[in-house]
């Protein structure tokens, strides 16, 4: 048996959205709004190198910018996100 040439697993939007807002209310716990902000282009672009043009991808792009829409921190878009994942 040969291995997947890509070993990461797709698990679909709704729990990768699910798990992107789990991540990124614990780094809300250790640090301010925007400097978490701060990674959105960073986190998002790995996504896309992991996950290419993917649900998993638009999963974890839809969480960061519910939390953080137009690069601003949202306590309700946050609430929302929870709601929702």
């Amino acid at each position: 048996m040969t291995p997947p040439t890509n070993p990461v697993r797709l698990i679909g939007h709704q729990r990768r959205f699910a798990e992107s807002i789990a991540q990124i209310d614990t780094e809300l716990e250790f640090a301010l709004g925007r400097v978490v902000a701060a990674r959105r282009d960073e986190v998002v672009a790995a996504a896309l190198a992991a996950y290419g043009q993917s649900e998993d991808y638009r999963g974890v792009r839809d969480a960061w910018d519910a939390v953080f829409p137009d690069g601003v921190y949202s306590a309700a878009g946050l609430a929302e996100a929870k709601r929702l994942a």
